[in-house]
């Protein structure tokens, strides 16, 4: 089966881990990416199992805006392929999902991908883009319930199967974690006051006065300085290291490093918790998720986590104290997210993936 896959992300180099998996579980994939992106990598994309075609677009880097810059391009590339499927992993309502569904012949299968969970009612065209696009597509795979949910709100009416975002078990495996060691609890992502930088500080400061904890973080963002700033005011910054974004390896360690990894994430007017792969990742490395109640973070984290009222951190720090006494609970909490995390793999999604190409 050839399928031509459209993604923004794909020059990332960690990002093409989906691709990879399907080309193991026997598709016979081309990738289509932009050739400009912020976050791009500069490594060989001739070194992967599948032919990487990267275009021209405007608005590098903005997701659901960015388009490309040839209509001509897309229509000779799908001419040259002669996929059996195209598979957009762009939202319904973004500029390049609706480039490539304008020139997609007719008879041409489409799936597409969506994490929007959040019920948002676009401006047009965006409105019209998003609609188009769920009568024309024959099948999405959201990366969440809440995702499905939305879309069959909007109408959409073809075959959807929930696909979680997977991760390489050869990457990310259980360490050695125990409550014997320093406590350790790790946040990672994006430093912006949505992630929950902030309330990670107070959490630490509270553990702090119980036992030795280390907050470590991975990730950089405007919301760094603050949480510096409070850490210091708490008397806290010597148990606080901010690493900026790691390497795939060095970050596998550094989850490996944890005991409890920490999902405060809250939710904005037109934000909540799309997935978490952070949560995925975490449990396949032996930590426990704790966090909050928002977005897809139930439901992706599961009964092993640890989950409190948005805000709640005062709650979410005596939880946590109370794991850190409890070896017990620790263990059985550590064990259950690892068993979950099976069913996450990216072979296990690229499976399930090419079945959906199959119907």
């Amino acid at each position: 089966m050839r399928v031509l896959r459209v993604y923004h992300g794909g020059r990332i180099e960690a990002h093409r881990e989906r691709e990879r998996a399907l080309v193991a579980a026997g598709v016979d994939v081309t990738l289509v990416a932009p050739s400009d992106w912020p976050e791009a990598t500069n490594d060989d994309t001739g070194a992967d199992p599948f032919r990487t075609i990267e275009l021209p677009v405007k608005r590098p880097g903005d997701v659901n805006r960015h388009a490309y810059e040839s209509r001509d391009a897309i229509r000779a590339l799908i001419g040259e392929v002669r996929p059996d499927v195209l598979d957009l992993h762009e939202e319904p309502f973004s500029v390049a999902a609706r480039q490539w569904l304008r020139v997609a012949p007719k008879e041409l299968p489409v799936v597409m991908y969506t994490a929007q969970n959040v019920d948002k009612r676009f401006p047009p065209p965006f409105a019209q883009y998003e609609r188009a696009a769920f009568r024309r597509v024959t099948a999405l795979y959201p990366c969440s319930r809440q995702a499905a949910s939305v879309a069959r709100g909007k109408g959409f009416a073809g075959e959807l199967d929930v696909l979680p975002l997977g991760f390489d078990e050869t990457v990310f495996f259980p360490g050695e974690q125990s409550l014997e060691d320093e406590l350790v609890i790790a946040l990672f992502g994006r430093l912006v006051p949505e992630k929950g930088l902030s309330d990670a500080v107070r959490v630490l400061a509270l553990l702090n006065e119980l036992r030795p904890t280390r907050l470590v973080v991975a990730g950089s963002g405007p919301d760094e300085a603050a949480g510096r700033a409070l850490a210091a005011s708490l008397g806290v910054s010597d148990s606080l290291e901010i690493e900026p974004w790691l390497a795939l390896g060095e970050l596998a360690t550094t989850y490996r490093r944890a005991q409890v990894v920490l999902i405060p994430s809250r939710p904005t007017e037109t934000w909540v918790e799309q997935f978490g792969r952070v949560i995925v990742e975490a449990q396949a490395s032996g930590a426990v998720v704790a966090g909050y109640s928002s977005g897809s973070i139930p439901e992706v984290a599961g009964d092993p986590a640890i989950l409190t009222a948005v805000g709640g951190w005062a709650d979410l720090g005596d939880r946590i104290a109370r794991l850190a006494a409890d070896p017990a609970e620790f263990a059985a909490r550590r064990a259950a997210g690892i068993e979950l995390s099976r069913e996450r793999t990216w072979s296990d999604v690229a499976e399930r993936q090419t079945a959906l190409y199959e119907r």
